[in-house]
């Protein structure tokens, strides 16, 4: 029996989780047993670095630039027809779409191409904290109505499929939850003490301060403008502590003129993109991550798993990864005043940041391992192909 043929494609591979997840779940799949292809949408990728990533992993992929986040009638028709054109010359067993704009086009340029299984994973969703109601209301009649021909929706968290469940996206029996994995023998770390000190000169970041960190887009989404509004109320109380903001994105500089407006610039350290995360995690003494809508944060995770306390909102899935008291906080979003209690309190209270911390390592496990991802998704194609056969 030959290989089973599968497609990826997602709207964009621009840093972040659900490209990570989609990069890591194709290049990993067994080559003995699948063969798999993926597609991606119009990704900023000014020096290469992830076409590169893609090659050194012998990824066999494919830019589709008419596939695009924004909605364009004219280029949405055509990556359309163009992903209908590829499914059909190549007869793929199994589509798997990732992202909303990749999720509506692919999926139904699949039914059309005659693919027998369609998979999705939304990596969250787009029913609040992005449009209006009238918007937001269109896009969540077109996933009821393309979830009538799919076959399986992955959700990332329990919490995700509660949510999709909410919104009447489709029956409780077309929804599976697989954690998006992470690497978990991944330990950065500095050589020597004496090399921690020089990354932190190298940023402007006073050793003796107390650093609170984020590592996210600059998008409204993520709601980095609430971390920086709690931080100047930290500042007021506690002049010796900092925030370190890994990530870029359309808010940069408006963030960067809240942190002037509230006098806490020197506060403040923008560090733009950074493919190493690790180091600035190692510099942390507390991860904050303030989204007003977030499917898993995968983030967390990697914050958690360098033994980092998690200050998080009960949004998405970050709930079932944060244990409220346990190994972080929760926070309601949107709130400054809610988000400035939580950092104060780790900001005061040594012992429970260290008992939070402990906790955080504890809840890492072989349950978000990126080979237990894996082998739940090929655990899934096979038992797709399995009813076909």
């Amino acid at each position: 029996m030959g290989k089973i043929k599968v497609l990826h494609i997602i709207t964009r591979l621009d840093p972040g989780g659900s490209s990570v997840n989609t990069i890591e779940t194709v290049a990993r799949l067994d080559p003995s047993r699948f063969e798999v292809f993926l597609i991606s949408g119009r990704t900023n990728d000014p020096d290469g670095s992830i076409e590169r990533s893609l090659k050194q992993k012998k990824i066999a992929y494919w830019f589709l630039f008419d596939l695009q986040r924004e909605i364009n009638l004219w280029h949405d028709i055509k990556a359309f027809f163009r992903l209908y054109g590829f499914m059909k010359r190549y007869c793929f067993d199994i589509v798997h779409t990732h992202s909303s704009k990749a999720g509506i086009l692919g999926r139904w340029a699949a039914k059309w191409a005659g693919v027998k299984r369609i998979v999705h994973t939304p990596h969250g969703h787009i029913f609040y904290g992005y449009f209006g109601k009238i918007k937001t209301a269109i896009f969540v009649w077109m996933e009821r109505v393309t979830a009538l021909i799919t076959d399986k929706i992955i959700t990332l968290t329990h919490l995700g499929t509660k949510e999709h469940l909410d919104f009447k996206i489709a029956r409780l029996d077309k929804f599976v939850t697989i954690y998006s994995g992470i690497d978990i023998s991944w330990k950065p770390a500095f050589n020597t003490p004496l090399e921690k000190e020089q990354f932190k000169r190298n940023y402007n970041i006073p050793q003796d301060f107390f650093i609170f960190g984020c590592v996210a887009r600059l998008d409204a989404i993520k709601g980095i403008s609430y971390l920086i509004e709690s931080m100047g109320k930290v500042v007021a109380e506690y002049p010796q502590t900092g925030l370190i903001l890994v990530g870029k994105g359309e808010q940069e500089q408006r963030l960067k003129e809240k942190a002037r407006s509230l006098g806490i610039e020197n506060h403040v350290v923008f560090t733009g993109f950074q493919k190493e995360i690790g180091r600035f995690m190692e510099c942390m003494d507390v991860f904050v991550l303030p989204s007003l809508n977030e499917g898993m944060g995968r983030v967390v995770l990697e914050a958690m798993a360098c033994t980092k306390p998690v200050i998080a909102t009960r949004v998405g899935g970050l709930a079932e990864l944060v244990e409220d008291g346990v190994n972080g906080l929760l926070v309601e979003p949107a709130s400054a005043e809610s988000l400035t209690a939580a950092m104060l309190k780790l900001r005061i209270d040594c012992s429970l940041r260290e008992a939070m911390a402990r906790e955080a390592v504890m809840k890492i496990g072989e349950r978000f391992s990126l080979k237990k991802m894996v082998q739940d998704i090929e655990g899934l194609y096979d038992g797709l192909q399995s009813t076909i056969r």
